[in-house]
């Protein structure tokens, strides 16, 4: 679900039920993904703006991201896993959405520059393996290695327990 754009929090909620209906009917998802609308940037070269929506809509604040994860977790008590995709939400935020109800994080790409021009929250445009299976233990969790059936591929170490002992800080 693509959101943050023009629409208001109560579509976001009615396209999440109607989608529960269609996954009480069909059992056919396996994930549930919400995707938050990136602004296009403003070009550099020659300062315009590429996108007409920009001018009227802001992007879903960190706030509202966690919310609609929340909520979709809740909702979503007929999808077994939902998915934070970290080139779309940054990299600090899809840590906190796992607190908020993901449980799946995705988006190892080698490059994606064109995210990352756009956020200005700092996403980095690569992160490999081994940066995105710390991130998921800086959240506090365990990284499990699965396949597009969510079958374990491989299951890695977790927090480290004596690290853990205080509050860590997230990775920025």
């Amino acid at each position: 679900m693509l959101y943050g754009h023009i629409e208001e929090p109560r579509h976001r909620v009615d396209h999440v039920l109607r989608l529960r209906e269609l996954q009480d009917e069909t059992g056919g998802f396996q994930v549930f993904i919400p995707l938050r609308y990136q602004h296009d940037f403003e070009d550099m070269k020659d300062g315009k703006i590429r996108n007409r929506l920009q001018a009227r809509t802001t992007m879903a604040s960190g706030a509202d991201v966690l919310k609609t994860f929340a909520v979709s977790r809740l909702l979503f008590d007929n999808v077994p896993h939902v998915k934070v995709f970290w080139v779309m939400h940054g990299v600090q935020t899809s840590q906190l959405a796992l607190q908020h109800g993901a449980d799946d994080m995705d988006g190892s790409v080698v490059e994606y520059k064109i995210t990352h021009d756009a956020d200005n929250y700092g996403t980095p445009n690569k992160l490999g393996r081994e940066d995105l299976l710390e991130l998921i233990r800086d959240a506090g969790f365990r990284p499990v290695e699965r396949n597009t059936r969510y079958e374990i591929v491989r299951e890695n170490p977790g927090p480290d327990a004596d690290r853990r002992e205080s509050p860590q800080a997230m990775r920025v």
